[in-house]
């Protein structure tokens, strides 16, 4: 816009090739500059046709008046291509020999600075400056003193024999050369006459550039076609007829879904715009029907994972995690960390407390038997739970209305249903009884070393199918069995490493008759060193 004479152009590799305008090696940002000689341009034209590049302004180069034609490299792509041809003489002088601004000739006017003129040389005439370097010269002004050692004739050649003496003992045997101040080196020097003389360093250098010869290369294609025998040949072919059934029921179906839905349609965008026209404020917002909530272990804390269990429908599993607060906040809540087990039917506290090494950021239950639950830790660890003495407390039934009970474990009951239902119903004198006491802490069962766990927090843990399993070489077999026997974790430290479960093998709670007095008195929140968990969990794998 504004340059009528300027036309954009796309040269292509070959194209910069025949005519020597390569990009970074024969037009650069500074030199960007290119004369072509229109002769070459028309015998291109002719040669390629319709495949040179200068076939879109053939015209212009055909009526163009002068015999070179200047091709600018356009770096900042600002006519939209990476070259643009200068069609007219006035504007090609303007860009290789611009003029000068005012500003310059102003300058030239006003610093009339005369030529250069080389010095010419002269006879050196004497001022009196060899007798100051006959001065500063150095010279020896002391007598030197000449020592001589002589030793007899008959000593040459003698064997000679070293001992070892006491320097205290004999005193003629060395000569002591103290140490002393002499004058003649403490005179001060207030003044000192330093000649420094800079010389260039030169370098001789050479380089060579691998010329290739420029050829002239041109290709033709024609299209495929079929004649009618092979065309009745194809059409009639088995291999066709068994491709069209096979996707023709598919097909079907698709045209189907496309005529009775529209695939694109956004449903939550529509609902709000049903909502706001029908009058008043949308109401798309879900509302909450439970909280679940401990002042003890979730107090300053904030929700790091939550999980349901697997077959318990109405238990759910929270662990919590440190927020950064300042002290004074922190030192009120409780710093120990724990995974709690809520049941919805009695929000009133939690069913199972679960204690933890560190702040937990993820676990999960294991699909084939929820007793086992895995934990990934901030500092990396991994933490395997056994809940399986505790499975008939969290599915022994409770109590909801007068004369009627339902099971916890119930495979078809909805949740929703059951929070509305405990929302009406009050609470029962058995639920009453129950928040009166305290929830069982458990220890955990199996932790993972800390120099064989990840170096950063655990961000997501899952269970291996339990069709496979690896071993140690990363080979997997499969597992005809129903069981989870492996884990994978991953961590920000750029590693993934696989876990083989240990067997827990707790010991089996004590009968009632056998427990003693000091087991009642035992404070939950004290931890028991009498079995401590095992410290040697390695990975199976590491990646």
């Amino acid at each position: 816009i504004g340059h009528p004479e300027i036309f954009p152009l796309v040269l292509t590799k070959q194209t910069q090739e025949i005519f020597d305008c390569r990009v970074n090696e024969d037009v650069t940002e500074q030199n960007c500059f290119k004369l072509i000689q229109k002769e070459d341009i028309i015998q291109d034209l002719k040669t390629r046709a319709a495949i040179s590049d200068f076939h879109p302004i053939k015209k212009i180069i055909l009526e163009y008046p002068g015999e070179e034609l200047l091709v600018v490299f356009d770096v900042d792509f600002q006519y939209g291509q990476n070259f643009y041809l200068v069609a007219s003489e006035e504007a090609k002088e303007n860009l290789l020999k611009p003029p000068e601004t005012a500003e310059e000739e102003e300058e030239k006017k006003t610093l009339d600075v005369p030529p250069y003129q080389p010095p010419v040389s002269k006879p050196w005439v004497s001022l009196g400056s060899e007798k100051e370097v006959e001065e500063e010269s150095v010279k020896d002004t002391v007598t030197k003193i000449k020592y001589m050692a002589s030793r007899a004739r008959r000593d040459f050649g003698a064997p000679v024999t070293f001992t070892d003496k006491n320097v205290s003992q004999f005193k003629e045997c060395y000569m002591e050369c103290t140490s002393y101040e002499d004058k003649t080196f403490s005179i001060k020097l207030l003044e000192k006459d330093v000649g420094i003389q800079m010389v260039p360093k030169v370098r001789d250098a050479c380089t060579q550039t691998n010329w290739t010869y420029p050829k002239n290369a041109a290709t033709q294609y024609c299209p495929r076609q079929l004649s009618d025998e092979e065309e009745n040949e194809s059409l009639s072919s088995e291999k066709l007829k068994k491709f069209l059934t096979s996707v023709s029921l598919r097909m079907e179906i698709a045209l189907q879904q496309n005529e009775i839905m529209n695939a694109f349609f956004d449903d939550w965008k529509a609902l709000g715009e049903d909502e706001s026209k029908s009058g008043g404020d949308p109401d798309v917002f879900l509302k909450a029907y439970q909280s679940l909530t401990d002042q003890r272990y979730l107090q300053a804390r904030t929700i790091s994972c939550v999980c349901w269990h697997p077959t318990i429908h109405e238990l759910i599993a929270a662990s919590a995690r440190q927020r950064l607060f300042e002290e004074e906040d922190a030192n009120l809540c409780d710093k120990s960390s724990v995974i709690l087990l809520w049941s919805i039917l009695d929000p009133s506290q939690p069913q199972l407390i679960l204690e933890c090494p560190e702040d937990i950021d993820c676990f999960q239950f294991s699909p084939h038997n929820p007793n086992i639950i895995t934990g990934g830790c901030i500092n990396g660890q991994v933490v395997l739970w056994d809940i399986s003495q505790y499975e008939e407390k969290l599915q022994m039934e409770k109590p909801i209305d007068d004369g009627e009970t339902t099971p916890v474990n119930t495979v078809n009951a909805s949740v929703l249903n059951i929070l509305q239902h405990n929302s009406m119903a009050g609470p029962s004198s058995s639920e009453a009884q129950q928040s009166s006491t305290e929830p069982p802490l458990v220890k955990y069962c199996r932790v993972s070393a800390i120099e064989h766990s990840h170096k950063k927090p655990i961000t997501d843990l899952n269970w291996l199918p339990d069709d496979f399993e690896d071993n140690p070489t990363g080979d997997a077999s499969e597992e005809k069995v129903e069981r989870d026997v492996q884990l994978v974790t991953c961590s920000p430290d750029y590693s993934i490493l696989f876990w083989d479960i240990p067997n827990t093998n707790l010991p089996e709670e004590p009968p009632p008759d056998k427990v003693t007095k000091d087991f009642f008195y035992k404070r939950s929140d004290v931890p028991d060193t009498a079995n401590p968990p095992d410290l040697g969990w390695k990975p199976l794998i590491k990646v």
